[in-house]
This record gives C-alpha cells, structure tokens and sequence, in this order.
C-alpha cells in the first residue's frame, strides 16, 4: 500500500475530465493585420490560433477557457486567474496551461513573457516621433473634436510603441507547479526552455509532490521560434484521435498507471496514437515524438523541448484522453471521494 511519502502513485483511472486554458495578451503584435506604415506584421494571427486550438481541443471533449492578459497589474491579473483556473484540480482531472505570444531572457536569464515588442526600424520611428510630437503640440494649441479624431487615428496607427506589458515566468510558477493535479503546461513562444528548474531549489508544497507536471516548450531557453508548434500540435491531435480503451466491464475506462520508469515509459509512450491503434494512449512523451517529426520534415527553425518538471524522479507519462469517444459529460467531474460534482 502506498505511503504519502512514496514516490509512486497508484495506479488510476484515465482522466474524466480535461480543462485547458488558452492565455494571450489583451494587445499584442502577432497578428495578420496590417499596420499602415513598415515594418509590417507578418506573423501568423494568435486569434486565428486560437480558434484552431479551441476548435481542436473540444473537439477532444475539453473545456476550454480563454484569458486575455490586460496590459495594466498584468502579474496580478493573470496571477489571479491561474489560481481560479487551478481550482478544477481533481484526482482525475488533467489541466493544460497553453500560452501563445512573446518570449524572452532578462539580464538574469530569467523567462519572461511580453505583450509586444517595439519596431526596431528607425526611419518609421522618426517618423512616428515626428507625427506625435507635431500632433501634442497642435493639441495643446487649439484642441477641437477634428484634431482629438486625427490624434486617435495616429495613436492607432502607432500603437506598437505603447509601454510593454511583462510577466515573469517565477511570478506564476509556484502557482501553477502546486496545483494538486497532473499539468500540462504548453509555451509557444521564444525562450520557451526558460520555464525549466535547472537553476533553482524549488520544492512543490507537501501533498502535491505526487502530481505530474510536463512542459511542451517550442523552443529552447536561448532559442528563438518559428510561428509552427500550435499548427503541428493541432496537425497531431486531428490525425491521431485515441479511441476509448474498453474495460471488461464495457465501459471506456482505461486503466493505466501514473508512473512508468526506464524500458515501461518508452513502450507506453511508444504506443502507436492513431485512430484504429486499438486503445493505444496518446501519451505527452508520444504527442512530442510526433510533432517532431512533422517539424523536421518542414526543416522549421526550431523544435519543440519535452521535459518532466515535476516529479524530478522516476518518469511519468500523462494520457490525453478523447473525452467526446468515451461519452463522458464535460460538465461534470469527480470530487476526491468520488462524488460527480456540477
């Protein structure tokens, strides 16, 4: 029988219920939109990726939540919604933390995560300072409601150059690395690799210990990264939907133990994941495996990172379960005496 202190869990049933929460920036410069002067944007849109993944996602059977990161007390704001979003935490609940826009190292190496970046092409900075200087002094000359139009357009059309909003990654660590469940934590952004523990002596509280938490980074934590993970990631997920493993009971239930070590852990995660595989479970080790491959056949700039955050020892896998296949209810979940809870 296993102790608190053991480093093992018992083994579970497959996850009942999956909560995913999507965070980006309430303003950011990673979308199709064409801004009026150069440089102009060319990255793929974080709303149109949105959409793909929530589309994907609950295509799964997944609850997904969306936070729009506001530009003013960004640490609390988002502070506030990890912590009410980590209160699904339930035995049989997986969470999936999924970040999408900028990325990048301070001067302590330390990742931190930003609404924009500010144009770095000096001819339309003197222009901007020119229009915006022109226009604060016509401003405080002859104010009309003319002028404020035009003042609002030009703010518009140089928003880029607002203040930028930042949160550090240690400021929402411990928030998410001591919810007592199992996390997937998914960063799509340069210097993902950042969000590892290599540097620090960070414990999780007691009694959380036992919970897994994986990191999907779309790089490493000095590496830069191409707008392509989210699309591999959704690509991976449609072509390899698990079918419900069946019990002998009927029931779609599958049976799978938390931890797996050394030879066990590369035969589940070597599992084949598509549909007709027989029950195979789609495992984060083998999702990564996957998306891999699909990247490296479009000889893309960087690859996604895999890690095990939490525990440090032995290796655990986590399933991804296809909740619509199993006929689960996404509004409900278990309690921790096994309850269904509203």
């Amino acid at each position: 029988r296993l102790t608190r202190h053991s480093k093992y869990r018992a083994a579970k049933a497959q996850y009942r219920q999956v909560h995913a929460l999507i965070l980006t920036w309430s303003f950011h410069d990673l979308r199709t939109e064409d801004y009026t002067a150069p440089p102009a944007a060319d990255y793929v849109s974080l709303e149109e990726e949105t959409a793909r993944l929530r589309d994907t996602l609950e295509s799964y059977g997944y609850r997904v939540h969306e936070f729009l990161i506001p530009m003013y007390r960004s640490v609390e704001a988002l502070k506030s919604e990890l912590k009410q979003f980590c209160r699904y935490a339930a035995d049989d609940t997986l969470l999936l933390i999924y970040y999408h826009g900028h990325g990048a190292l301070d001067d302590a190496n330390e990742l931190v995560f930003s609404s924009h970046e500010h144009p770095d092409n000096p001819e339309w900075s003197k222009t901007a300072a020119a229009e915006l200087y022109a226009a604060l002094l016509s401003s405080s000359v002859s104010p009309s409601h003319g002028r404020r139009e035009k003042h609002q357009d030009l703010m518009k059309k140089y928003e880029r150059y607002r203040p930028v909003a930042t949160v550090k990654w240690d400021a929402i660590r411990s928030t998410i690395l001591s919810t007592a469940c199992d996390v997937l934590l998914v960063l799509d952004c340069c210097a993902a690799g950042g969000a590892n523990l290599r540097h620090i002596n960070w414990q999780p509280p007691p009694g959380t210990e036992l919970y897994t938490k994986h990191l999907f980074a779309a790089c490493g934590f000095e590496s830069s990264t191409s707008d392509d993970m989210t699309a591999a990631l959704c690509e991976v997920l449609n072509e390899c939907v698990p079918p419900p493993a069946e019990t002998s009971s009927g029931n779609s239930r599958s049976t799978s133990p938390g931890p797996v070590g050394g030879a066990a852990a590369a035969a589940a995660a070597a599992v084949p994941a598509g549909a007709g595989s027989g029950g195979g479970a789609l495992t984060t080790k083998r999702l990564h495996q996957l998306m891999e491959d699909k990247l490296q056949k479009r000889a893309v700039g960087s690859q996604p990172i895999f890690k095990q955050l939490l525990p440090q020892d032995p290796e655990q896998y986590i399933t991804l379960p296809n909740l619509r296949a199993r006929g689960l209810k996404t509004g409900e979940r278990r309690g921790r005496r096994g309850f269904v809870l509203a």
